[in-house]
């Protein structure tokens, strides 16, 4: 009976851990910065940027032909919710613009790639690593 609690308090322990940095993750998320893009403004060309997080480092060039995304090449996805959340990519090139639906069940590495292809559009990057 003993090992019975060790194993209990060992699992509660793990999942209060678990919790913590889900929370943390999420929270730095909401941190990133987001800058208004109007496309309108931007001129033909391709744009890179950088987003570090302690979950995601992800690498970005974003192609713009005639105000209109027209590619978003990855050039590092390394972390979670990475591929997860790289539909978001096809999303934006079709509707045009930066800030789009997050992937469902991809919320945070969603908001890294709206953050990144902002933040390569307005020419800043954000190398927090």
């Amino acid at each position: 009976m003993q090992w019975f609690a060790v194993v209990t308090v060992i699992f509660v322990m793990i999942c209060a851990f678990l919790m913590h940095r889900h929370r943390s993750q999420l929270t730095e998320a909401m941190r990133l910065p987001y800058h208004p893009v109007n496309l309108e403004l931007i001129e033909d060309g391709t744009y890179s940027a950088k987003t570090y997080t302690s979950f995601l480092h992800l690498q970005l060039e974003v192609t713009v032909k005639d105000h209109c995304i027209t590619a978003i090449n990855v050039i590092e996805n390394a972390g979670v919710d990475g591929e997860t959340a790289r539909p978001i990519i096809d999303r934006m090139i079709k509707e045009n613009k930066v800030v789009v639906p997050a992937v469902k069940g991809a919320e945070m590495g969603s908001m890294v790639y709206i953050s990144c292809v902002s933040m390569a559009l307005t020419n800043l990057e954000n190398d927090e690593s």
